[in-house]
């Protein structure tokens, strides 16, 4: 029995979109089909239309939204457009991808969920449409395969470090929206100074203790601001709690750092106490300094991943590194200078460093997700990267906020 093809529709045609997104649907043709892309900007659009072949391209969100033969609609918009348009995808009865975070509003997720709900009178899907969120990270088979392996062999986890020091983000971090567009920053710009240094308690409903300081950098990627306030104000509860360091701590959790905690959160699990000091922030410095790593009695684990890329080129990789002790034993006083041996020798234990690599490519973690998001849609599988699985990343982000509005001496709860 054949399976079927589903028929997309893509909101966004970033610079990340053209160098990694399409190139992997490209490469699962027997799995999608790609029938219109919709951008802001013409001249992305005709570069990717004639690149991968597209047969309808379009500057409204709404061609894609309604198209008759759209089955799936991947919306790779900025996240302040996400809960929108997976709504307005939804009641359409049409499947919806979008990428981390889904949103950061527990009201906005709601939503999202009751329009699944409402969708389902107009889907042509039994059971309805459904919601799958991106996280490549969490696909790559590096990661899966090596990362979780070695992770569930370690006896008991000492010390846990999560860095992502990235550099600026792809100038083309654009709305990609028909709304009008206002605001400053074309993603080149560096504003409202962030920096997270904080110790996480691994079970999302303890505790957490550390420090937050600003030294690095959040640019001015988000160009609708005002799409971008309502937002805030719908997290926050009220516009006097905009501050720009909450407002830069949101744009950062907003866009890589959703990433980063969605990854810790799988590592770890929900009932496995660690202590973990989290580092993040963005700078002008092109590269991606981003890893985390785990420190067991004998074993040390480490996943390096560079990507997104501050270029866009999709060419990253990520990386297990995993460091044991291995000892060995070597003779001392064996020998004298005029090569006299003498019998008393005595073996000396030398430790080293056994180090092993596993990578996986920004393609493969891609094409992986996507598979597993085709048989998420098309059979009777579940994916980890679902609604549910948004909501307790969503968690997660509320208990940083909830240590953020202690440290700064506010005691409103930021997301409901």
């Amino acid at each position: 029995m054949s399976t079927p093809v589903l028929r997309l529709g893509i909101l966004g045609a970033s610079q990340t979109a053209e160098s990694v997104h399409l190139p992997a649907l490209h490469a699962l043709f027997t799995r999608f089909s790609l029938i219109i892309l919709h951008d802001a900007f013409a001249d992305s659009l005709d570069r990717c239309q004639k690149r991968f072949h597209i047969k309808e391209i379009t500057t409204s969100t709404s061609d894609v939204i309604n198209h008759p033969d759209v089955d799936l609609v991947l919306n790779l918009l900025p996240f302040e457009y996400h809960e929108q348009h997976t709504i307005a995808a939804l009641e359409a009865g049409k499947h919806v991808m979008v990428e981390v975070p889904l949103t950061l509003s527990i009201d906005g997720l709601r939503r999202i969920r009751a329009a699944t709900k409402k969708g389902t009178a107009n889907s042509r899907f039994e059971g309805g449409p459904k919601v799958f969120v991106g996280c490549a990270r969490r696909y790559a088979p590096c990661f899966t395969e090596n990362f979780k392996k070695e992770l569930d062999s370690l006896d008991r986890i000492y010390y846990a470090r999560c860095r992502n020091i990235a550099g600026p983000l792809s100038p083309s971090s654009n709305p990609s929206s028909s709304d009008s567009i206002n605001g400053n920053g074309n993603g080149n710009g560096i504003s409202n100074a962030f920096n997270l240094n904080l110790n996480l308690n691994g079970n999302t409903n303890g505790s957490t203790n550390g420090s937050t300081n600003g030294s690095l950098a959040v640019p001015n990627t988000i160009i609708n601001t005002t799409k971008f306030h309502t937002l805030l104000t719908d997290i926050f509860g009220n516009t006097d709690d905009l501050t720009s360091d909450r407002i830069a701590f949101a744009r950062f959790l907003g866009t890589t750092g959703s990433h980063d905690l969605s990854l810790v959160r799988e590592s770890f699990g929900e009932d496995h106490p660690f202590t973990m000091i989290y580092e993040a922030g963005i700078d002008a410095v092109p590269r991606c300094d981003s890893h985390l790593t785990i420190y067991g009695a004998s074993k040390t684990i480490s996943l390096e991943y560079d990507f997104p890329c501050p270029s866009g080129s999709g060419d990253g990789a990520m990386r297990v590194i995993i460091e044991e002790a291995e000892t060995s034993e070597s003779k001392a006083n064996g020998s004298t200078a005029n090569g006299n041996g003498t019998n008393g020798a005595s073996s000396v234990a030398k430790s080293q460093v056994r180090r092993t690599v596993h990578t996986s490519t920004v393609a493969e973690a891609y094409e992986r997700q996507f598979e597993d998001m085709y048989f998420f849609f098309t059979g009777n599988v579940t994916a980890k990267t679902d609604t549910a699985d948004a909501l307790n990343d969503l968690k997660l982000v509320r208990m940083i906020f909830e240590h953020y509005d202690r440290q700064c001496g506010t005691i409103r709860t930021p997301l409901g």
